[in-house]
């Protein structure tokens, strides 16, 4: 794949039964569309009247990298009425055959101290459930949980894994976006190349002055703003977009983009660097806050 494109099948399937988990698997669907936004599809057994099921789940797997199996200590539990597990007419039957037949990877989630049932409790064309690795969510650690999970689904699908910076970045913007990093991360990366591009057109601005006329014009106005000299704007634009562009690392479909435009946003800030460094050389009576002030921007005639 890529290293460009956008990584398809992302979404994440939400697989429970209502007399089970639905209340856990309710809370765990709006704690993960904070971190995965729309890419979450959940409640699919209610669907309106006269629809084909088999054509609804399909077109929803489709879309999948990942299923979520919600088993609490009733999972396997039925009404005498009901048809059980491994029965074709059971809607979690279906949704596993499913996703076994499309080679998903499935994470099951054990609900408050459920186990993970023996091959011996399960249908014959299910026992490879029972080697699957799980994990826990518990109400008494919930958000510890929570996290290991949404960790386990980014690894599962491809996404980044949070650096120390990363974490550190979101305590700080993280209360102020909430769940809705999830749905904005996109936007985020689409911020940060926008400053990575206008840095680049920066930079080669003031590649061609400096080679033109000499090192003196570096204080020349910025290409798109006339209170910002280029190096200034070289800065600002790359420092933004490193910014923008650990924030949209949390875009499963996107991050490899940001991630990109980081490495060029660093780039752009090490050479413009360089070329204040070379400005001083030039002109030692230069103060390095010299190259920050506005007031000592010269217009190129």
């Amino acid at each position: 794949m890529s290293i460009l494109k956008s990584r398809d099948n992302v979404g994440i399937f939400i697989s429970y039964r209502r007399a089970d988990t639905a209340g856990q698997a309710g809370r765990l669907a709006d704690k993960l569309k904070g971190r995965f936004g729309d890419l979450l599809f959940f409640d699919i057994d209610s669907i309106e009247p006269g629809a084909n099921f088999r054509d609804k789940i399909a077109s929803t797997f489709a879309k999948c990298g990942a299923v979520v199996v919600m088993i609490g200590k009733k999972w396997l539990d039925r009404e005498p009425s009901m048809p059980p597990f491994g029965d074709p007419r059971d809607v979690i039957t279906q949704e596993l055959t499913f996703a076994m037949e499309a080679r998903l990877p499935i994470l099951p989630v054990l609900v408050d101290g459920a186990s993970m049932p023996s091959e011996s409790m399960l249908p014959s064309a299910f026992t490879e459930l029972s080697k699957l690795n799980a994990v826990d969510l518990r109400h008494t650690s919930f958000e510890r949980d929570l996290q290991a999970i949404g960790e386990q689904l980014a690894e599962i699908l491809g996404g980044a894994k949070a650096t120390a910076i990363e974490k550190f970045l979101l305590k700080i913007y993280g209360p102020f976006v909430g769940n809705s990093i999830g749905h904005i991360s996109g936007g985020m990366v689409l911020i940060a190349a926008g400053g990575a591009g206008w840095g680049l057109i920066e930079l080669a601005a003031s590649g061609w002055v400096t080679a033109q006329s000499g090192f003196r014009d570096l204080f020349s106005t910025s290409v798109f703003d006339p209170e910002m000299s280029r190096l200034q704007a070289i800065w600002t634009a790359a420092l933004a977009s490193v910014v923008f562009g650990f924030m949209g690392r949390r875009s499963i479909r996107w991050w490899r983009h940001a991630t990109i435009t980081i490495w060029v946003s660093g780039a752009e800030i090490v050479l413009a660097a360089l070329l204040a460094f070379l400005y001083i050389s030039h002109f030692p009576e230069t103060r390095v806050m010299d190259l920050f002030d506005s007031k000592k921007i010269a217009v190129s005639p």
